[in-house]
């Protein structure tokens, strides 16, 4: 007998299709790679970055066609046409440029801006971020000869209808109507909500806080992060161009106790989007090979700081970081491996909110380290 594919649920209609296809065929929807693909991206980037600086593989450059870019109307043409393109669609489009002198890009930021990507635009360092007044969102970051481009489309919103389960009704209702509901499951939900400024986000965190969300709180100019006295987890995001993004999940515990019952009932098992395999034990609520994989990918991108600290330190002679970079690149090795040994299945919840603590902490340590 063949093997049952893969599945996974249509985020448009909820129904069973398999992981690499395409598109749903009930609703045509497009089926999209989970956001934390970009873990990938990230990733990768590091090491092109790394490879860069010492000039590892003097290999003719991989040349692209700009024509060919789905959003190539959306962005000026970047001088060099040296680089690779690692995600190309109507809805994002991410990328580097090499042989980019420091003038190039600052040359690349004014015919930006001339586009109209000065919607909260900021500038820190060799990073550019903005928006234009369509919504789309625009990141530049120039290192060592090296421009990294990406460009999202805006996020399709309308009337926001409030969830009806349980654990939303934990939450204020924002004050803007205007939004798209992600996610809403017995276990959480994952909602964008439009028209709302900073005021209103740090408003509505306030609301969050009296409404009990104020247990182990984490919270700056754009983000809050806290608990209630039952260990449901509350994230909230201001994503930028009048977007809140607001991650709501059940505690660990309530999340485990739920799984174990759903393994011992008879019931139809969970959808694969919030709940893994029956015979998986849960750590902390989440799949042991993921939280590993998560772990390894900080301590990764932590060594990461502290090589590009030495490195913006010294004069770029030194012999030890050579040896250094050959330790760095082990260190990505292992990670691969540990990326392997997870399955890539979709999060559940409380590995959602995981994904979300530990790019947190790393953004962190990137504005420490004066990396972003």
């Amino acid at each position: 007998m063949s093997e049952k594919p893969n599945m996974t649920v249509c985020k448009n209609c909820g129904a069973q299709i398999a992981k690499n296809a395409k598109v749903c065929p009930s609703c045509g929807a497009k089926n999209n790679k989970p956001f934390y693909k970009r873990v990938w991206f990230i990733l990768l980037i590091v090491i092109l970055v790394i490879g860069t600086i010492y000039s590892i593989g003097r290999n003719k450059k991989e040349k692209f066609d700009w024509n060919e870019v789905e959003l190539c109307e959306r962005l000026p043409k970047p001088k060099s046409n040296a680089g690779t393109i690692f995600s190309n669609d109507v809805d994002r489009l991410s990328m580097q440029v090499e042989k980019t002198s420091k003038s190039d890009y600052k040359a690349y930021i004014e015919e930006c801006e001339s586009m109209g990507y000065t919607v909260e635009s900021g500038k820190d360092g060799d990073r550019y971020e903005a928006f234009d007044k369509e919504g789309y969102a625009l990141s530049l970051i120039y290192i060592a000869e090296t421009m990294q481009i990406e460009l999202d489309a805006p996020i399709e919103m309308g009337t926001l209808n409030w969830p009806k389960s349980e654990i939303a009704e934990l939450l204020p209702m924002p004050e803007s109507t205007v939004g798209k509901v992600s996610t809403d499951t017995a276990d959480g939900c994952y909602i964008y909500v439009g028209e709302t400024s900073v005021d209103d986000f740090n408003a509505y965190a306030d609301e969050c806080s009296d409404y009990g969300f104020s247990v182990d709180y984490e919270r700056g100019d754009k983000f809050y992060n806290a608990k209630d006295e039952n260990g449901n987890q509350l994230s909230l995001t201001y994503q930028g161009n009048h977007v809140m993004v607001i991650q709501l999940g059940k505690s660990d515990e309530a999340e485990a106790a739920d799984t174990e019952d759903s393994a011992s009932s008879e019931a139809q098992p969970a959808k694969p989007t919030e709940t893994p395999g029956e015979d998986t034990e849960l750590t902390e609520g989440m799949r042991p090979e993921f939280k590993k994989a998560m772990d390894s990918y900080e301590a990764f991108m932590n060594e990461y700081c502290d090589f590009m600290k030495k490195y913006a330190e010294s004069d770029g002679t030194d012999p030890g970081l050579l040896a250094d970079y050959a330790d760095y690149m082990s260190r990505y090795a292992d990670v691969v491996r540990d990326f392997e040994a997870w399955d890539n299945g979709e999060l559940n919840t409380a590995e959602t909110i995981y994904y979300a603590d530990v790019q947190t902490r790393v953004s962190k340590r990137f504005l420490e380290a004066g990396l972003k």
